[in-house]
């Protein structure tokens, strides 16, 4: 239904904004056109099924751009319904498994005119920022789970995150990446001790040894107990604090990159990454975790540490913390858009999963 247009980064703010407001007048007019009552189904769609809604549903993906088969009288769901869909489903970051359940159908019955006022809005913030930055930074959508990286005005890198859970969100906020540490330990922030892994301790005395904590007083004093003394301490006030010694089972993994902020949060590496498959993505306590992180800490160490010897050698190691600093701030930009308009010119849409926008 539009054509293809370069990336927002690429193109005059005067085209972006007649892009964006074309496609959300389009919007609105679909909302003036079409019905666009709640599709209801009484389970998941798989591709064969036959269903009243199939028609319906196809009729909205290509309403919406997703298709450009001719609609039929048929209630099978098709095999080239089926690529509308995962392309439906890839826009709204879902799995593209083609299959129609609640929250593909969430999507479906989302009216035109709601979309049109989510891109303006967005869209509108989006120029806006972009407008202000250096042609180097790096900049995580929060709700669209992804980082990317810009050197001399060009995408160096682009990656999948985790960010916090909507109960611990991630903050919206613009600092720089003043360091970067290679096997960092990690200081347990209180909340996440308390929340997370005192229920853990106590159903299981020798958790902290499992993980390769080491738990000292507020006077700098490592503590040693019997597993069952850590299981009664863990039930009542937990008068220490914990650290986590480097190492594989670092929850941070190889990498920190610490800019200062308000919130406590940092970038790092994972001990899971099989999380970055999932969809939804908001499953950490605040700090982003980053996929392609081995990518971005080698790019710093090229482009921003003077000690590359140094940095070579100690990746080798997984027990030696070292502090890196950098010989130029990287500015670093936490944002939070649900929809704009990517690449390729296809509009993108996600959750709002903190509940920010209206």
């Amino acid at each position: 239904l539009f054509p293809k247009i370069n990336a927002v980064s690429e193109v005059p703010v005067s085209k972006q904004v007649l892009q964006f407001s074309s496609r959300a007048s389009y919007l609105n007019w679909l909302s003036v056109q079409y019905n666009w009552d709640d599709i209801k189904l009484s389970g998941f769609l798989h591709i064969g099924d036959t269903s009243p809604a199939v028609h319906e549903i196809h009729s909205r993906l290509i309403l919406l751009g997703d298709s450009d088969k001719s609609l039929q009288l048929s209630d099978v769901y098709t095999a080239e319904i089926a690529t509308a869909v995962r392309n439906f489903q890839r826009r709204h970051g879902l799995h593209a498994d083609a299959v129609i359940g609640p929250d593909t159908l969430k999507w479906l019955n989302l009216n035109p005119q709601r979309r049109a006022q989510l891109l303006s809005q967005n869209m509108e913030d989006k120029i806006h920022f972009m407008a202000n930055l250096s042609e180097r930074y790096l900049l995580v959508n929060i709700p669209a789970y992804e980082l990317l990286l810009s050197d001399n005005g060009e995408i160096a890198l682009r990656s999948r995150v985790i960010v916090g859970k909507p109960k611990k969100p991630t903050p919206i906020l613009t600092s720089e990446i003043k360091s970067m540490v290679i096997n960092p330990s990690w200081r347990v922030p209180r909340s996440i001790l308390e929340d997370d892994l005192l229920p853990k301790v106590k159903m299981n005395g020798d958790f902290f040894t499992q993980r390769n904590f080491k738990v000292f007083n507020y006077q700098n004093q490592k503590i040693e107990k019997s597993p069952e003394e850590w299981q009664q301490l863990a039930n009542g006030q937990f008068p220490y604090r914990l650290e986590q010694m480097p190492g594989t089972n670092n929850a941070l993994g190889r990498y920190k990159f610490y800019f200062p902020n308000d919130f406590s949060v940092y970038l790092h590496d994972t001990v899971n990454p099989k999380l970055f498959s999932n969809a939804n993505r908001a499953l950490s306590s605040g700090c982003i975790r980053i996929e392609k992180v081995d990518e971005l800490a080698n790019w710093i160490a090229n482009s921003l540490v003077d000690n590359k010897q140094l940095w070579s050698q100690l990746k080798i190691t997984r027990e030696t913390t070292k502090w890196f600093p950098l010989n130029a701030v990287l500015p670093v930009h936490l944002v939070y858009w649900t929809a704009w308009i990517d690449d390729s010119g296809l509009t993108q849409f996600r959750d709002d999963i903190y509940a920010l926008q209206r």
